[in-house]
């Protein structure tokens, strides 16, 4: 029953954490730009297509993990039918189609309210986004992928780049302000892809000691062990640091920098406790759902600092 409980909280805090990276994108191209009921309604957009994009990774996760179970019954002469829980694989992927639909719509909508006219930058951010959506979910759906680590480039330029560059690209487009990339951009979304690698990291971990294990059978901590893989951990956390910190002192007001510091401490706590307590499967568990939370909490921070210049600076 607790176990149950904390992965539904996993679930939610993971959708928030695609949510609070849009939002500070969102929250760069407003700092940038301006705010207008174009920009509003692009930054929305945004939003509702980060969720639904991690929600059909999901699934897509979900999916892959039944068919291989499946196949594992079939192997041991066991029929049985294709279901995700309670719920039989058809749902699924009506799901599956209604999410691709969700972030399809409110992707476009985006895109035509900031690019309408420029049909040759139209193009290519169409193809980088679609190429980074297909690249993660081939990490969703092939173990292979996760263990050559094309599937953790996929996560990092999606969730972690993609997420704030873009959204802050389309904002300031929507704004019909010099359409730009700033320095606290580039940096924010290297910090933003190492929160979502310490993600996947402590995911991958949690997916090692659960008592149904996945049935993948290479993953980057088998491979390399625990105390290769803890270093790995620990490097994410420090560039995460250092790079928010790096945008807040260069692009913003030095003194702001402490509220960022003060909001890595609990963070690096659970990251501690990750590593002190790998193999204990709920205490890894909840570390890991509160790891999330703290990397929504940092981004919410980083809104706050971003709407304080803009009304006070701007």
């Amino acid at each position: 029953m607790l176990n149950d409980q904390i992965n539904t909280k996993i679930r939610f805090n993971s959708y928030a954490f695609a949510l609070t990276n849009c939002i500070l994108g969102c929250a760069l191209g407003f700092f940038y730009g301006h705010v207008t009921f174009e920009t509003i309604i692009t930054a929305i957009s945004i939003s509702i297509t980060g969720v639904s994009v991690l929600a059909l990774c999901n699934y897509s996760i979900d999916y892959s993990r039944a068919y291989k179970l499946h196949l594992k019954d079939k192997k041991n002469g066991i029929i049985s039918p294709i279901m995700v829980g309670d719920m039989p694989v058809t749902q699924l992927r009506k799901r599956m189609a209604i999410m691709t639909l969700i972030a399809t719509v409110f992707g476009a909508i985006a895109i035509y309210i900031a690019l309408g006219s420029n049909i040759q930058v139209l193009s290519w951010f169409i193809f980088l986004c679609v190429m980074c959506v297909l690249a993660t979910l081939f990490y969703n759906v092939s173990a292979l992928y996760l263990y050559r680590g094309i599937g953790a480039i996929a996560i990092f330029l999606l969730f972690g780049m993609a997420s704030v560059v873009c959204a802050q690209f389309l904002i300031v487009a929507a704004s019909r302000s010099t359409i730009d990339i700033y320095p606290d951009t580039i940096l924010l979304a290297f910090s933003s892809g190492a929160a979502s690698l310490m993600i996947l990291y402590g995911r991958s971990i949690r997916m090692m000691v659960n008592d149904t294990p996945n049935v993948i059978r290479k993953s980057f901590v088998l491979s390399f062990g625990y105390k290769i893989t803890s270093i790995y951990l620990l490097a994410l956390l420090l560039a995460n640091i250092f790079f928010s910190v790096l945008a807040c002192v260069s692009s913003h007001r030095p003194i702001e920098a402490l509220l960022l510091l003060i909001g890595f401490i609990p963070m690096s706590y659970q990251v501690y406790t990750i590593i002190r307590h790998m193999k204990m499967s709920v205490i890894l568990k909840q570390s890991f759902n509160n790891l999330m939370s703290y990397c929504c909490i940092n981004n919410l921070v980083w809104v706050i600092i971003l709407t304080v210049d803009y009304w006070l600076y701007n």
